[in-house]
């Protein structure tokens, strides 16, 4: 790196040691329906109980830069945290956070409104069964939350929207960085069954058979699909008929007949009755939107 480049960082960034604790929220949206957008760094030493049986009115994802402590959910199971820890409030769960008075605890953090949060919840970007992560490696976070605290005080009107899509992707990104680095092992598993399940769209799949043939229990298989994805493998399959019956519908170039030979229906009928049970119209109506 250039000394050019190295004296252009040291006035974009001041540096975690030079850092002044700095909080910074935006609204934006309708009147009836104004969301808020922030970030943010804290900085508690001497500090030991953070939060104590706390409910939030938004949500938070909080990288610890420095320091130890503990999370404890409303399960009471308490969590370790130190340097590189993920950690989300979510709105309306309570939670506690108990800290080292000594270790200087430091942390950054991103925070959205509820109608963002939701969002992120339905798409399962964001889970509220995961209290904690751990981040493995440089990731530069604090240099990317301080990028976002200054855009945000110098940001347009117009910007605010674009801006807080991109923080809520950047977000996105830490968890699934977060959880790629995790040693849970039924991740893999679930994945190849979706990648299996993708390929299967024309036929019905016995889901015990499938889990004998990988050797998996069926029972954990079923659970664990759950927990990562949100929606049974009994469901997901269906819904990866049902985007194949749209993909299908939307060419424009099969009958409602064909595209149930196609995907393995018994007939025209079962598979219009499932199709509008999972879409709310029937086949020939998404055909022609």
């Amino acid at each position: 790196m250039s000394v050019l480049v190295k004296n252009i960082c040291k006035m974009v960034y001041p540096g975690l040691e030079k850092m002044q604790e700095t909080i910074l929220f935006r609204s934006l949206g309708d009147q009836e329906d104004r969301q808020r957008v922030g970030c943010g760094f804290m900085f508690k030493p001497d500090i030991t109980r953070d939060e104590t049986d706390s409910l939030f009115s938004t949500y938070a994802i909080v990288y610890v830069l420095r320091g130890e402590g503990t999370y404890i959910g409303p399960d009471g199971i308490s969590r370790p945290m130190a340097g590189g820890t993920l950690f989300q409030r979510f709105p309306g769960i309570r939670h506690s956070t108990v800290l080292n008075p000594s270790s200087n605890w430091a942390e950054c953090f991103l925070d959205f409104g509820p109608g963002f949060y939701d969002m992120l919840k339905r798409i399962r970007v964001v889970r509220p069964e995961e209290y904690t992560l751990q981040l493995k490696g440089n990731f530069r976070i604090e240099q990317t939350i301080y990028r976002y605290l200054k855009h945000l005080e110098k940001a347009e009107e117009r910007e605010l929207p674009g801006l807080s899509l991109e923080m809520m992707q950047y977000a996105a990104s830490l968890l699934q960085q977060a959880r790629e680095g995790s040693p849970d092992h039924y991740w893999g598993r679930v994945e190849k069954s979706c990648r299996d399940f993708a390929l299967l769209t024309s036929r019905r799949v016995d889901l015990k058979e499938y889990c004998r043939q990988n050797g998996w229990g069926y029972e954990k298989f079923r659970k664990s699909f759950v927990e990562k994805m949100g929606i049974s493998p009994k469901h997901y399959l269906i819904q990866r008929r049902i985007d194949e019956a749209c993909r299908l519908l939307r060419s424009n170039r099969h009958s409602v007949k064909e595209i149930a030979e196609i995907l393995g229906y018994s007939s025209p009928f079962e598979f219009s009755a499932q199709f509008k049970r999972v879409t709310g119209v029937s086949p020939r109506e998404f055909g022609r939107k």
